[in-house]
């Protein structure tokens, strides 16, 4: 599974000290200095953005969780958002947001050849992102229940509608770019935490937290394009936090970064986009309600575009170049016991159904260990800025 976590940097080197591993480190290294390398040009540029549905209905499972749900209702728009960049005779890229857990190989190889196609976009040149909202129906195979079909083939179909209507936008739509490194450190905090007890939380109540094992990352990227009017035609923001929480209840939502987004576009026109950083350990633990959340990155987003300042884009290019890894090998005894010890001691009535889910999930992983998988690693720059996706 392809769930992209995406590091917006104006300055490079921070984004390679980030990366996880010594042979990331050393393959996204290469591939920013060859775009750095990239010769410059002028400053034109052009963007077209636009957001396209994706309709679902109560009977679809929802991914998120570890066994499976269903929800009645729905509050906002799950979307796929695309924003198609170009430098005319030089360069042009997209850049989509899908409202879903997860992307997979298997759903985007088609929908990247159908966008080569149908707009010209190189396929190196598109970036396809999970906003990894835990409230829409699965699009991969997680935990205890599968992809729902009908909603993968409108994920689909919603992309590539996405993308061609972005790409026809692009006439007339020039445009300035700016940039600034907002924060916003109030929603989310790192839920990896070292309990009394000496284990690492994953789930139950934080009660017993010693301390969190790691740092929270608070930065909030702002890309803005405005027209020559000053008109906002398109804005991207970036956070690093768990995708979870709704304002209804038990509905389907694009939680609180895409509410955010929604109504950001209909106070300030344009159409506005979400990139999910990497959230694999931060949540929303001090329990900030959605309704509040969104009301702050609201607040944060609009104070870091009235700080942005126009950046000349001298350069637009991306690179992606292929990753493999290995399914990691495991001992069934040992990983049996830290479920079921945990579970039992922190996850109450639930205990016995997750146990199961996960020795469900080890016993399909059980003769794939050490198989090969290939992923992708991709980078993007606009003039000073770089976008790196990381599976």
């Amino acid at each position: 599974m392809i769930e992209s976590s995406f590091r917006i940097q104006q300055h490079w080197s921070k984004t390679l000290r980030a990366a996880p591993s010594r042979v990331l480190f050393v393959l996204l290294a290469t591939m920013i200095f060859a775009l750095w390398s990239e010769a410059a040009a002028g400053d034109d540029l052009r963007v077209g953005a636009a957001a396209v549905n994706l309709n679902a209905d109560d009977g679809m499972v929802i991914a998120g969780g570890i066994t499976p749900r269903f929800v009645k209702g729905q509050e906002g728009q799950l979307r796929a958002v695309a924003v198609v960049i170009e430098k005319p005779s030089v360069a042009k890229v997209a850049i989509v947001q899908c409202d879903v857990l997860f992307v997979t190989r298997r759903m985007l190889d088609p929908v990247v050849a159908e966008i080569e196609k149908t707009t010209g976009i190189p396929a190196a040149h598109i970036l396809i992102n999970a906003t990894h909202t835990h409230h829409a129906p699965s699009t991969a195979v997680v935990h205890g229940y599968g992809r729902d079909e009908v909603f993968c083939e409108r994920v689909q179909r919603a992309v590539v509608s996405a993308v061609q209507n972005a790409n026809k936008g692009l006439a007339g739509g020039d445009v300035t770019f700016s940039f600034h490194l907002g924060k916003e450190e109030t929603v989310g905090a790192n839920s990896r935490l070292m309990m009394s007890d000496g284990k690492i939380r994953w789930i139950g109540p934080t009660d017993g937290a010693v301390r969190p094992t790691g740092p929270f990352d608070p930065q909030l990227p702002v890309l803005a394009f405005h027209g020559p009017d000053r008109k906002l035609h398109a804005l991207i923001y970036n956070h690093s936090t768990h995708t979870m929480g709704t304002r209804r209840g038990n509905v389907r939502s694009p939680s609180f970064y895409g509410l955010t987004a929604q109504e950001l576009e209909q106070e300030l026109g344009g159409v506005v986009s979400f990139l999910e950083g990497a959230s694999g350990s931060t949540h929303n633990i001090n329990r900030v309600s959605t309704g509040e959340a969104v009301t702050r990155f609201k607040s944060a987003i609009k104070d870091a575009l009235k700080k942005a300042e126009p950046r000349p884009v001298n350069r637009l290019v991306a690179i992606k170049r292929r990753f493999t890894f290995k399914v990691r090998s495991f001992d069934e005894a040992v990983e049996d016991e830290k479920v079921v010890s945990y579970c039992r001691k922190h996850a109450g009535s639930r205990a016995e159904s997750f146990i199961a889910v996960f020795r469900d999930m080890r016993k399909k992983l059980k003769l794939q260990q050490g198989q090969e998988r290939e992923t992708w690693l991709q980078v993007m720059v606009i003039g000073d800025v770089a976008i790196v996706g990381v599976p």
